[in-house]
């Protein structure tokens, strides 16, 4: 698992979390589910790293987040903003799309195996 992964999925549970409590307080049904989605997807990035050998599927779950997690911000500061939401919200989508970001900035693929290349001969000269 890459350093920044974590934090993703720290940001997710922490969304997933104020998404269900608030659910019928301060936020309609399809807010909440867009929200709880996004939560998924957050959660995504250090699960699917921990749970597959090589590195496409983990990048590609923090692509994923990383282009579409300013969506959850935005609903949760509107929220914050206009209606009558917490900052725990706004908070835990800004974590869990800086930590999906930041994780695409590591470089490093623990887990990854190096493939097994045979050797062969060298054609002769001539």
């Amino acid at each position: 698992m890459r350093k920044a992964e974590p934090i993703a999925g720290l940001g997710g549970a922490a969304l997933l979390v104020a998404a269900i409590l608030h659910w019928g307080e301060d936020m309609g049904a399809v807010q909440a589910v867009v929200l709880i989605a996004f939560a998924l997807l957050f959660l995504a990035v250090p699960i699917v790293s921990v749970a597959t050998s090589g590195p496409t599927k983990a990048v590609a779950a923090a692509v994923l987040a990383s282009a579409f997690g300013w969506i959850p911000l935005l609903i949760t500061v509107l929220q914050l903003l206009f209606g009558d939401g917490g900052w725990v919200s706004p908070l835990a989508a800004l974590v869990g799309w800086v930590g999906s970001w930041l994780s695409l900035r590591d470089e490093s693929t623990p887990g990854a195996t190096v493939p097994e290349v045979p050797r062969r001969t060298a054609p002769h000269a001539g």
